[in-house]
């Protein structure tokens, strides 16, 4: 068989059911349905590795294969210290904050490891997987970013939230160290340059991605402003004539009534 058509029937496609399975799931009109294409197409592309070895596309299936349990483990954990503390909808019970900094915390040390130990992922002949090394420094820098925000708004807006505030803060200032410990320290198959190289591309992408959200938005509310100060002002309607008082005092007498004494 042709391998840009295996590439195809055993990775793009599947890579395109997933979100037409999210679709579905949201728009809840095959709430099921959506499940069952969304998993399968997940689960094809993560053994594409395995399916179609010589398609270089597959690497991103590989690295989702990688991930996706340190993965769940860290969201396992952020939802429990979210939900676990001060929050008034949806409420856990307070064991759910410690389990979800115990999870929160091993997701990061393995993620740590798959840097630093035996457990990057591996790609072909030994390399380190090229997703990777473009996944770990966005994933770090992203962390960063958005906890330091975090913490900066709950401890600005937020009512009696100085708590989490301080371990969204303290969980900024471990990811910002494990960052600078990549950029001095070599990992098991990349070199702290190589690293440092991606981590400087990923700060330019999350910053043109800001940029371009604030352009956008900053787009569309000109456009909306510009069309509506074309509008002309509206006209006052005329004050209702005899005719129309009749009608409605009419209206008034014949639906309003008491009883009758």
């Amino acid at each position: 068989m042709n391998p840009m058509l295996e590439a195809a029937i055993w990775f793009w496609i599947p890579l395109c059911l997933i979100p037409i399975g999210i679709w579905l799931i949201v728009s809840g009109k095959a709430s099921l349905i959506g499940k069952l294409i969304a998993l399968s197409g997940l689960v094809l592309v993560m053994l594409s590795s395995w399916t179609v070895p010589d398609s270089d596309s597959t690497a991103g299936g590989h690295l989702i294969l990688a991930i996706i349990a340190p993965s769940f483990l860290l969201a396992y954990g952020l939802h429990g210290m979210v939900f676990g503390g001060n929050v008034p909808v949806g409420r856990l019970d307070s064991s759910a904050r410690w389990s979800g900094n115990v999870a929160a915390f091993v997701a990061i040390c393995i993620f740590s490891l798959m840097h630093w130990y035996s457990f990057t992922p591996v790609w072909r002949d030994g390399t380190v997987n090229p997703y990777w090394i473009v996944f770990w420094p966005t994933f770090l820098l992203f962390s960063t970013s958005l906890c330091s925000a975090s913490a900066v708004a709950l401890a600005t807006f937020g009512d009696n939230r100085f708590a989490e505030a301080v371990k969204l803060a303290g969980l900024s200032v471990l990811m910002t160290g494990i960052a600078l410990a990549a950029m001095i320290f070599d990992g098991y198959l990349t070199t702290a340059d190589e690293f440092r190289d991606h981590l400087w591309l990923a700060a330019a992408d999350i910053f043109g991605t800001i940029v371009g959200i604030t352009l956008s938005i900053g787009v569309f509310a000109l456009v909306i402003w510009s069309y509506e100060r074309s509008l002309p002002l509206p006209e006052s309607s005329p004050p209702p004539t005899a005719e129309e008082i009749d009608y409605v005092v009419s209206l008034a007498v014949s639906n309003i009534g008491g009883e009758e004494e």
